[in-house]
C-alpha cells in the first residue's frame, strides 16, 4: 500500500523515538500507543487519531489488507488501518533521515554513530567501517563500553541487518570483518531490546570447482517473484579476471522507492590458484533518478561506479569459499532468487522470472 498521496501528520518527537528503535515501527507502534508510560504514547495516539479518512478508506479497500484482516469487525479493521498508515509514514521518514545522514557522512570527521563516547577510541576506515572484533555480540546487537549499536540495515526494514550480523559472527569471520554501524540506532546496553528471529538462511555451499572452470562471462537478471523483496530486478554475474573469478550480485530498488531505499550490492573475489576467497563485501548503492535510469540499461558488472556506494561490511582476508553462501543469502534476506542462487531450497512459486538482457 502506498499512501504518499495522503498527508500523514507525525510529531517530531515520535519520529525521533522510532528512528532510534531497533525493532522499528512495524513491531512497536501498536504496543507503544497503548503503553501510557511511554514518553511518546500520547503524541503517537494523537497521530493515529489524525490519520486522514481518505487514507483509511483506501486501506480498507486494499486487497492485501483484506487478505490479512478481512475477518475482523469494522472497528478493529479501522484501528489496524490507522496504525498501519502511521507505520508506513514513519518507515518512509526514517529511511529519508538515514539516507540523508549516509550521503553527508564524508563531510564530518566522525559521523553518527561514531561521535558516541563509547566509540571514541575506535579507529574508522575511509569507508567508515570498524572492526567487528571490537564488539561483544548478543542477538544481532553490538555492545561496547556500556552502549549498544547495530550494523547498517541493507534494506528499509530496521531489522534486516540481524541475519548478516549473525552470519558474520558465527562463521568465524568476526576477526576479519569490518562493519558499518547504523547512524540512527543506538542506546544503553542494559535497556537496549534484543530480538531473536528464526529463518533458514543458508544452503549448500557453491560448487567452486565448477566456478574455477568458467572462462567466459555469465550473467542474468531476475524480476522479483511472489513475496520476494520488492525491488525492480536483481542482477548476477560471474566474471573471470586473470587468475580470479568475480561473482557480483545487485538488487536494484524500484524508481519510486529511491528516496528511501538503496540497492543491495555484493562482490566476491575468488582466487583460482589458491582456491580460496580473498575478498568479500556487501554494500548499499544510493541512486539518483538519473543514475537509476542509466543503471537499468546495463548489467551489474558493466554499470561502472554509478551511484553512491556505502559499504555495509568487508572482509579482506582469506576465508573458506563455503562461507559465501550463508553470507550472501543473509545479506540478501527476503530475496528468494538470491537464496535459490546460493543453494537454498526455495518453492518455485516464490521465484521470479528471468529477463532477457542485450548487454
Amino acid at each position: 500500500m502506498d499512501f504518499r498521496t495522503h498527508e500523514v501528520w507525525i510529531p517530531t518527537q515520535v519520529e525521533e523515538f522510532f528512528a532510534a528503535s531497533p525493532n522499528g515501527p512495524l513491531l512497536e507502534v501498536g504496543p507503544v500507543s497503548r503503553n501510557h508510560d511511554s514518553p511518546v504514547s500520547a503524541s503517537l495516539r494523537n497521530a493515529i487519531d489524525r490519520v486522514p479518512s481518505a487514507a483509511i478508506s483506501d486501506t480498507l479497500d486494499d486487497e492485501h489488507f483484506l487478505g490479512f484482516h478481512g475477518n475482523e469487525n469494522q472497528e478493529e479493521q479501522e484501528r489496524i488501518a490507522r496504525e498501519s498508515i502511521v507505520v508506513g509514514e514513519l518507515e518512509r521518514r526514517i529511511q529519508h533521515r538515514r539516507r540523508s545522514l549516509l550521503l553527508s557522512q564524508y563531510t564530518i570527521a566522525r559521523p553518527p554513530p561514531y561521535d558516541d563516547p563509547a566509540l571514541a577510541d575506535l579507529p574508522i576506515t575511509e569507508d567508515l567501517l570498524v572492526p567487528m572484533s571490537e564488539f561483544d555480540i548478543e542477538e544481532g546487537v553490538l555492545l561496547r563500553n556500556g552502549r549498544a549499536f547495530v550494523v547498517l540495515p541493507p534494506t528499509p526494514s530496521q531489522n534486516s541487518s540481524y541475519w548478516i550480523t549473525g552470519a558474520l559472527a558465527s562463521s568465524g569471520c568476526r576477526e576479519a570483518a569490518s562493519i558499518r554501524l547504523d547512524p540512527l540506532i543506538r542506546g544503553d546496553a542494559e535497556t537496549f531490546p534484543r530480538m531473536a528471529y528464526r529463518m533458514l538462511w543458508w544452503g549448500p555451499p557453491l560448487r567452486w570447482d565448477d566456478v574455477v572452470s568458467i572462462e567466459d562471462e555469465k550473467f542474468g537478471r531476475w524480476a522479483p517473484g511472489l513475496m520476494s523483496s520488492a525491488g525492480e530486478f536483481t542482477d548476477f554475474a560471474w566474471v573471470p579476471r586473470r587468475d580470479e573469478q568475480h561473482p557480483f550480485l545487485e538488487e536494484v530498488p524500484k524508481r519510486e522507492e529511491l528516496g528511501s531505499a538503496g540497492s543491495r550490492y555484493f562482490h566476491v573475489i575468488f582466487s583460482r590458484t589458491s582456491k580460496s576467497v580473498i575478498h568479500l563485501d556487501g554494500a548499499i548503492r544510493i541512486y539518483s533518478e538519473r543514475e537509476w535510469d542509466s543503471r537499468g540499461g546495463a548489467h551489474v558488472h558493466r554499470a561502472g561506479k554509478v551511484g553512491v556506494r556505502i559499504k555495509v561490511f568487508r572482509i579482506d582476508d582469506v576465508i573458506e569459499p563455503s562461507l559465501v553462501s550463508s553470507l550472501g543469502a543473509t545479506f540478501f534476506v527476503w530475496n528468494y532468487d538470491v537464496s535459490d542462487f546460493f543453494g537454498a531450497q526455495i518453492p518455485l512459486p516464490l521465484l521470479g522470472n528471468s529477463i532477457e538482457l542485450c548487454q
